[in-house]
């Protein structure tokens, strides 16, 4: 069937329902043969991902070619798609490569980026499906950002024909669909299960006609072809709010989509039978007529149960918020990861006013689209018993992609495929320029002709098909300056490849060992590169040798950079100075008297250690301390900050792990060790009390702070590319600066009489209790400036006032600042 045909019966003129350039729609999903003749004209911007090599003939790339020309077709081509006038962004997360999987982790990279640039509604046609399955703590709060910056996220339920979660579709803020057959019945490979109850849709999914790489058609079956039916059709309502003059508030077409789905009955609820049906059955006609009447409360005759017996939405008609018994789609996750990040309130991203909304002139109304109509399919494999998924994977290919075609079959009307080659699209006509700023203030990107696709490691696959392995599946230039980066974690090595390992092996000095059971012996051992001790001694002595080693960043055991000095503006030391002569004429006349300590100071002027860039001495220095015991509180080092920016480029890990490169910089860059930041709170606490005659419980003050930093570092460690995120991670490393107003915070508890200590002279102590991250109202022209909150409480007197720490932070720059002193405040 032809995408449009679920368009039939909405009461609307054709040139209303191709979209409008202001609506902007991300495509995360395989490379897009953006040559094909269905894109000519169209707006789309491919942009950097880890997926970096053009579409060829794999899979990936006939999946994501054939999910966006679902969108993205223009009229009169050879597929006409959904909102072929709305603007497009092309983030290929899915490779030819492998087994198209790829870590939630990098699907989490593709969704923060998408909300960066502007992205009105997401389309995911992948994802990682799993009995128990939850969502990375990074993926969670990408798709928390999603949320709070107004953005509709679309996912495939997946294609395994089970009663089985999906993730992310599983997510309540995440509109699920599922995939029906032409006779309206789900699927019998489209998931299903209490996961979607109340935030899930059925869309035609069965023989999809849609674009191939080369330059043909095919009609493709899965989720993954059913999802961006109803991204599609979101985008209309979007675009049907910005004629009507109102701010874009895509998750207010979410919920019409929701509240329009119909259902024929189905009794007993919890029957499975039942339970396939999902929410309702995608009915755009009647969630246009709710969106163009701004009417999205509850139809008494609709209200009640779905047939999986969950509650229909209710909703406030201005603002589209959910009310009692709304679904999950616009609360939180129930999903609680071991970082307890559900706890985080970022907001990063302002929401487009009413003034941003006004629509660009339509274009000349396309040619009508006949009724569905029969095509030739290509034949579907088998769905194979899946095994348990530990990455996400598209639905729609071999190994795990919805709608998955046999190896080797040829699309349906296209010419015999070319090896794989650069592929540019055309260049389209840019669209004229609406009045107002797209979605998020962000306005909409130039045209770019780009090339598609790449490799990837184990995670997500598209949504269809059994996968091999687990993870999820897959169901040009940037629109911006690169984005910034302000990153908290560790340094890790690599190597990339055995022969580099080994040079350094080779090169390096080999050490000595005792022989065991003959401590009087030794023996000579090669050297060992992944020894931190070793390769620090070498490095210190080689430094030019400091960029032949690949440093990453890592959450605990997991990369998320590779990191590369900037060019260097000058050199530093390789560590304390070459000689330490004193700081007064005493100390001086005392080495002349001290020889063997006389004897060490000429011997390091007669060899002092060369000179290095400063970042590389920071990540070899930071290496080492890692490494070392946390019990020598004098070298152990816990944390590192990274100021920098992404690059285009992307590094390939000895394990397979691809990861984007980060230039890092130099101002911003430091080391730490947790127990440095709590010892400065605890002093100034202690000293605040002694000042004041009080009586404080010091290891009471170190178990606060310890959350303090625990919460930043673990709840909510995150990639740092986000503005909430960046001011968060730089509240975190600034701690030193913000331990007076912290311990001052914490000893309010000496002006409010507690009826908890019954009378005597213990000190009550505030606890830290929550951190939240919103954009701050007032801020200097061309900034970006972000409100941290700190949150303290009572722990022994709950009828006490909560007290919040305000710090205001500019991340516009690659070194964040703090605006202002930290502003206190009551709360009840």
């Amino acid at each position: 069937m032809k995408a449009r045909s679920v368009l039939r019966d909405v009461r609307a003129p054709e040139g209303e329902l191709l979209g409008d350039p202001a609506v902007c729609i991300a495509v995360l999903d395989g490379p897009v043969d953006l040559s094909h003749p269905c894109f000519e004209g169209a707006d789309l911007t491919r942009l950097d991902t880890l997926v970096s090599e053009p579409a060829g003939t794999g899979p990936m790339s006939l999946h994501g070619t054939h999910v966006a020309s679902l969108l993205f077709g223009g009229p009169g081509s050879p597929v006409t798609g959904l909102a072929p006038r709305c603007r497009g962004l092309i983030l290929p997360v899915f490779p030819d490569a492998g087994e198209g999987r790829v870590p939630q982790l990098d699907l989490a990279r593709a969704v923060e980026r998408a909300v960066q640039e502007g992205a009105h509604v997401i389309n995911i046609s992948g994802g990682e499906a799993g009995q128990d399955v939850q969502p990375d703590p990074v993926l969670e709060r990408a798709l928390r950002l999603c949320e709070e910056s107004g953005v509709l996220v679309v996912a495939a339920v997946g294609n395994d024909g089970c009663d089985c979660a999906q993730v992310p579709a599983a997510v309540p803020t995440v509109l699920a669909v599922g995939a029906a057959g032409p006779d309206g019945e789900p699927l019998d490979l489209s998931n299903w299960g209490s996961a979607y109850a109340d935030h899930s849709v059925l869309a035609p999914g069965s023989d999809i006609e849609g674009a191939a790489p080369g330059g043909g058609t095919a009609a493709l079956t899965g989720s993954s072809f059913a999802t961006p039916l109803v991204s599609g059709v979101a985008a209309l309502l979007v675009a049907a709010r910005l004629r009507a003059g109102l701010p874009p508030d895509p998750r207010a077409a979410g919920q019409a989509l929701l509240r329009g789905a119909h259902s024929a009955p189905c009794a007993p609820a919890e029957a499975p039978e039942c339970r396939r049906r999902l929410t309702g059955h995608l009915d755009a006609a009647r969630a246009y007529e709710l969106i163009t009447r701004g009417d999205l409360t509850e139809d008494p005759a609709r209200a009640g149960t779905t047939a999986d017996g969950a509650r229909r939405t209710t909703l406030s008609p201005e603002v589209g918020v959910a009310t009692a018994g709304a679904p999950a789609l616009l609360g939180t996750s129930p999903y609680d990861s071991h970082e307890g990040a559900s706890t985080m309130d970022t907001q990063s991203v302002p929401a487009a006013t009413a003034e941003a909304a006004q629509a660009v002139q339509a274009a000349p109304a396309a040619q009508a689209v006949p009724g569905p109509e029969a095509v030739q399919a290509f034949q579907a494999v088998p769905a194979a018993q899946s095994a348990p998924y530990e990455a996400v994977t598209p639905a729609g290919a071999p190994a795990g992609v919805t709608g998955a075609i046999a190896a080797g079959a040829q699309p349906v009307g296209a010419a015999p495929v070319p090896p794989p080659v650069p592929l540019t699209a055309p260049a389209p006509a840019a669209p004229a320029p609406p009045t107002g700023a797209t979605a998020l203030g962000q306005a909409p990107a130039a045209p770019c002709a780009c090339q598609g696709g790449g490799p990837s490691g184990a995670g997500l696959s598209p949504s269809g098909g059994a996968p091999t392995g687990g993870g999820v599946r897959p169901s040009c230039a940037s629109t911006n300056n690169r984005p910034l980066v302000f990153a908290i974690g560790q340094v890790g090595v690599d190597f990339q490849t055995e022969a580099r390992r080994d040079s350094f092996r080779q090169l390096m000095d080999p050490v000595e060992r005792d022989v065991e059971g003959h401590p009087e012996q030794t023996k000579e051992l090669p050297a060992n590169p992944y020894d931190a001790e070793q390769l620090h001694r070498y490095l210190t002595a080689n430094p030019w040798a400091s960029d032949k080693v690949t440093w990453t960043l890592n959450l605990e055991s997991t990369p998320i950079y590779a990191m590369e000095a900037e060019a260097a503006a000058g050199m530093d030391w390789a560590g304390t100075p070459v000689v330490d002569l004193g700081a007064t004429k005493d100390d001086v006349e005392a080495l002349i008297n001290d020889r063997a300590r006389l004897a060490d100071v000429l011997m390091a002027l007669a060899s002092p250690p060369p000179p290095v860039s400063t970042v590389y001495r920071s990540f070899r220095d930071a290496y080492l301390g890692h490494h070392r015991f946390a019990q020598d509180d004098d070298g152990y080092i816990s944390r590192i900050s990274v100021p920098g920016r992404l690059t285009d480029r992307t590094v390939r890990l000895f394990s397979g792990q691809v990861v984007p490169v980060v230039e890092v910089k130099s101002r911003g860059i430091y080391i730490w060790y947790q127990k440095q930041l709590v010892d400065a709170v605890v002093k100034a606490v202690l000293g605040q009390a002694e000042r004041d005659a009080l009586t404080v419980n010091e290891a009471y003050i170190r178990k606060t702070m310890d959350a303090f930093l625990d919460k930043v570092y673990y709840q909510f460690r995150n990639l740092g590319q986000t503005s909430a995120d960046r001011a968060l991670n730089s509240a975190g490393t600034n701690a030193f600066s913000v331990a007076e107003t912290i311990s001052k915070a914490m000893l309010l508890g000496q002006s409010i009489p507690s009826t908890a200590t019954g009378g005597n002279d213990q000190t009550s102590l505030y606890c830290i209790d929550t951190i939240s991250v919103t954009k701050s109202p007032y801020c200097r022209m061309g900034s970006d400036c972000q409100d941290v909150k700190v949150g303290f409480f009572d722990p022994e007197d709950e009828r006490h006032a909560r007290v919040n720490m305000l710090f205001t932070i500019d991340v516009s720059d690659e070194f964040p600042v703090t605006l202002a002193p930290a502003h206190q405040f009551l709360e009840s």
